[in-house]
């Protein structure tokens, strides 16, 4: 009777688990961290969403460009948080934020960094910076940066789920969204007006042309379609 296995067995089969690994781990992997991204942009998301729901009560318009957050920003002292208007009130006051003005001032940045390289694109292309405006951090880690497009009266956000760690790659951790007048969160290009959702989310998969926010806009659509997931 056969009481064990041979060595040569036992080599067959360590190899077999092996390779195994090597073919199903990278996959595993990818999927946890692209699960890990897109649980910390859900929370982003609803944290931005509750905050412009909040000002819009605290000063009682139904309209987000009426209250004092949706206008060109403006600091007194921009490094210690004094906005009195604009996209750094509303960062400053509304998120429990660890710092402030972090994405200009090469000594306190919260984003990957400040230059043509900073941020990639899915296929490896520079996508450029997302620190030129106002930003800050969140007690979560994320960094939340944006401006108000005097074109069209649009505050646009950019999003880095998890701040200066990497992968620092548009529509893995970095994303791009619109406030609409109603204080609803849409993807980038979608402008103010209500019912407009703006970039399709096919766009996300391209490396896209411009700034980087043209460059992300449909990846927000994209994962939202998907139920929360990154699917590309």
């Amino acid at each position: 009777m056969k009481k064990g296995f041979t060595l040569s067995e036992v080599l067959i089969t360590l190899g077999i688990v092996g390779t195994v690994a090597v073919l199903t781990i990278p996959a595993v992997m990818k999927d946890y961290r692209n699960r890990m991204y897109v649980s910390a942009l859900q929370k982003t998301y609803s944290q931005i969403a509750n905050a412009t729901q909040a000002i819009m009560s605290d000063e009682h318009v139904d309209n987000f460009y009426e209250t004092r957050a949706g206008v060109m920003t403006s600091c007194t002292n921009p490094n210690d948080g004094v906005c009195e208007q604009g996209l750094g009130y509303f960062l400053n006051h509304y998120f429990e934020a660890v710092k402030t003005n972090c994405g200009q001032n090469a000594n306190n940045l919260c984003v990957a960094g400040l230059g043509a390289d900073a941020y990639k694109t899915i296929s490896g292309a520079n996508a450029g910076a997302i620190g030129n405006n106002y930003c800050i951090q969140t007690a979560k880690g994320a960094a939340i940066c944006g401006f108000h497009n005097l074109n069209n009266s649009t505050t646009s956000l950019a999003v880095d789920v998890n701040g200066q760690e990497g992968p620092n790659i548009t529509g893995r951790d970095v994303f791009v969204m619109d406030i609409k007048t109603d204080g609803s969160i849409v993807d980038y290009g979608a402008g103010n007006q209500v019912g407009v959702i703006g970039c399709q989310a096919s766009h996300c998969s391209t490396d896209g042309a411009g700034s980087i926010y043209d460059i992300t806009c449909g990846c927000l659509n994209n994962v939202m379609e998907a139920g929360w997931k990154i699917e590309y």
